[in-house]
C-alpha cells in the first residue's frame, strides 16, 4: 500500500511537469511562435480542401512558398485540429507539446511493463519523464515537432515488444511526418532494435516509412528547388564536457563556443546515474539475468556512447565525412538519444537489484533534480489576433530569419500592391476569383504583353489560357510571368502535383490500401479461430 501511494505521488508530479501548458498566457520559446503562424496557415489549407497542403498561399508578404512540402506536417495537423475545437492558436502550441509529452509517458510504459515488471516499468516511466532533455525541448525550444516524434519512437518501441504489427507501421509513418531530423535519427535504432528483438516485424517498418512517402519523397528529391532548409553549421553547436555532465539550466540559444551558450545541455545526474550503473551491470555478469536483457543493455550502452562521442568536438571529421549528419543540425540534439536509453537502464536497475527503497529513490531522485525546470517564463495573455494583425509574424517565411525560400527568390518583404499586374504591353485584367491555389481571371489585350501573378513560382503551379498550358516565366524576380498575345482569353494559374509527387502520394495510399487489407484478413482469421474454439467448447 505504502508503494502504491508514493507511486501516486510521483505519477502526479508527472502531470504538474506540464501543469504550465494548461494555464493562462503564451509560453516565449524559440520556435513557439512559428509553429503558431504554420498551425493557422495549415488550418485554412485545410478548410479550403486540401487534405495534404504543400504551399503556404499568404506567407512571404503574400507571394507565398512551399513551406509544407518540407517542414513535418502532422503538428500542424493536430494544432488545427486543436484550433477547429475552438482552443486559440497560442494555446494549441501548448496542447499540442502537453500532448506528445503525455502520450510518450503511456507509450513508455507499455514498452518497459512487457519487458519487465510493473514497479520496475512505473519507475523507468518516471525517470525517462524528468530527463532534462524533455524540459528543454518543451519549455525551452518548444519544438512541437520533436516532442511528437519522441512519442512516436516510443510508440514504435512498445509495438515492436507486444507485436503489434500495425501499431509500428503507423507509428513510423507518424513519426516520418512529425519531424524530419528526428526520423532521421531515429529510424536506424528503430531498425537495430528490431534486429534484436522482432526481426519478423521489419516489413511493418517498411510499410510504415511507404505511409510517409508523400511527404518525404518530395521533400527529400526536392530540396534542389529551394534554399535555407539548413543554415546551421553544426561546428558551432558542440557541447563542452562540463554542460554535459554538470546540471545547468538557461532559456537562451545555443552559440558558437561555451560561454555564450544560454541553454542546457546537461545529460541529466539521473541519467548519467542509471547509465554508468547499466555498464557496471553489464560486465558484473549475473547468471540470473535473461540474455535478451543483456543484449539491450549493450544496445542502449552502445547508443549513448556513440552520441557522448558524437557530441564532443573530436567527432568533428566523422561529420564531415557522413553526409547525413549535417542535417542533425545541432549535435546536442543527439541528447534525445538517451531518453529511452534513460527510461531502460531506471527500469532494468530496479528490476535487477528488487529494492523497495531503490525503487522509490531512482523515482524521487528523478523528480528532485528535474522538477524545477518545469517551470517557464510566461507571456501575459496573447490572443490569435495579437500574432495574426502583425507582419513580423505573418509576412515571414516561418523560418530562422526569412531564410526558406525558393531559390529564384529571396523573402519578399513587402506585399505587392495587387496580385496581378500587366509588366508591359496594353492588357487589362478583370473578374479575378481566387482560392488558396487557384486564380481564375480573363485578359483582354490589343498588343502581345507580359502578365505577373505575385505568387513565388515552385514547381506545380502552371498557367493555362483557354485551357492550355503555356511557358511560365519565373527567372527573373521568382514569379510567375508569362506572355499573352493579342485577344481576349480565359487564364487559369493553378498548383497542382507533380509526377515525383502523384507517385509519392500513389505509395502513401498503397501502404494505407495494404495495411487495411492486412488488418481485415487478421481480424476475420481470429475471429475464426475464436468461433472455432467456441464450437469445440
Amino acid at each position: 500500500m505504502r508503494m502504491k501511494i508514493v507511486f501516486s505521488i510521483l505519477i502526479g508530479a508527472l502531470f504538474l511537469a506540464v501543469l504550465p501548458l494548461f494555464k493562462p498566457g503564451f509560453i516565449p520559446t524559440h520556435d513557439g511562435e512559428y509553429h503558431l503562424i504554420r498551425f493557422y496557415e495549415f488550418g485554412k489549407m485545410l478548410a479550403a480542401g486540401h487534405v495534404f497542403p504543400r504551399w503556404a498561399p499568404n506567407l512571404n508578404s503574400g507571394y507565398g512558398v512551399p513551406l509544407f512540402n518540407f517542414h513535418y506536417p502532422f503538428p500542424n495537423y493536430l494544432g488545427a485540429l486543436y484550433h477547429f475545437l475552438g482552443v486559440s492558436y497560442p494555446d494549441a502550441v501548448k496542447l499540442v507539446l502537453a500532448t506528445g509529452y503525455l502520450f510518450a509517458v503511456v507509450f513508455c510504459f507499455l514498452w518497459l511493463s512487457k519487458l519487465f515488471d510493473k514497479r520496475a516499468a512505473t519507475v523507468g516511466t518516471i525517470v525517462y519523464s524528468f530527463v532534462p532533455y524533455w524540459f528543454v525541448d518543451i519549455y525551452v525550444r518548444g519544438v512541437v515537432g520533436e516532442v511528437l516524434a519522441l512519442t512516436w519512437v516510443m510508440f514504435s518501441l512498445a509495438s515492436i515488444e507486444r507485436k503489434w504489427k500495425a501499431g509500428l507501421a503507423i507509428a513510423v509513418g507518424l513519426l516520418m511526418i512529425s519531424h524530419n531530423i528526428m526520423s532521421l535519427l531515429f529510424l536506424p535504432v528503430l531498425f537495430l532494435y528490431i534486429i534484436i528483438r522482432r526481426r519478423s516485424l521489419f516489413p511493418f517498418l517498411t510499410l510504415g516509412i511507404g505511409l510517409a512517402s508523400y511527404f518525404w519523397i518530395p521533400a527529400l528529391f526536392e530540396r534542389q528547388y529551394v534554399v535555407g532548409l539548413n543554415t546551421v553549421d553544426f561546428r558551432d553547436h558542440f557541447p563542452h564536457l562540463v554542460q554535459l555532465l554538470f546540471p545547468s539550466w538557461g532559456t537562451g540559444f545555443s552559440q558558437p563556443g561555451q560561454p555564450a551558450d544560454e541553454m542546457s545541455f546537461q545529460i541529466g545526474l539521473m541519467p548519467l546515474f542509471v547509465v554508468l550503473v547499466g555498464f557496471f551491470f553489464l560486465i558484473w555478469r549475473n547468471k540470473k539475468d535473461e540474455k535478451g536483457k543483456k543484449v539491450l543493455s549493450m544496445f542502449f550502452l552502445l547508443l549513448c556512447s556513440v552520441a557522448f562521442f558524437l557530441m564532443q568536438e573530436m567527432s568533428i571529421p566523422i561529420w564531415e565525412r557522413i553526409p547525413f549528419l549535417s542535417y542533425i543540425q545541432y549535435p546536442w540534439r543527439l541528447l534525445s538519444l538517451f531518453l529511452p536509453a534513460t527510461a531502460f537502464f531506471a527500469a532494468y536497475l530496479v528490476a535487477r537489484l528488487r529494492h523497495a527503497f531503490l525503487a522509490v529513490a531512482l523515482a524521487v531522485g528523478a523528480v528532485v533534480f528535474a522538477y524545477p525546470y518545469a517551470n517557464p517564463v510566461v507571456y501575459a495573455l496573447r490572443s490569435d489576433e495579437f500574432y495574426l494583425t502583425r507582419q513580423n509574424f505573418t509576412d515571414g517565411t516561418s523560418s530562422m530569419g526569412n531564410t526558406f525560400s525558393t531559390r529564384w527568390s529571396d523573402w519578399k518583404k513587402d506585399r505587392p500592391a495587387q496580385k496581378i499586374e500587366v509588366v508591359n504591353g496594353d492588357a487589362k485584367a478583370t473578374g479575378l476569383t481566387t482560392s488558396p491555389l487557384l486564380y481564375e481571371f480573363s485578359v483582354t489585350t490589343n498588343t502581345e504583353s507580359r502578365i505577373r501573378i505575385n505568387t513565388l513560382y515552385y514547381p506545380g503551379w502552371e498557367v493555362l489560357i483557354n485551357g492550355k498550358a503555356v511557358l511560365v516565366d519565373y527567372e527573373h524576380d521568382g514569379t510567375i510571368t508569362f506572355s499573352v498575345l493579342p485577344g481576349q482569353w480565359q487564364v487559369s494559374v493553378r498548383f497542382t502535383e507533380t509526377s515525383l509527387r502523384r507517385m509519392a502520394n500513389a505509395i502513401s495510399f498503397l501502404s494505407l490500401f495494404w495495411l487495411v487489407g492486412w488488418f481485415i484478413l487478421e481480424f476475420n482469421a481470429h475471429r475464426h479461430r475464436y468461433r472455432s474454439i467456441v464450437n469445440r467448447a
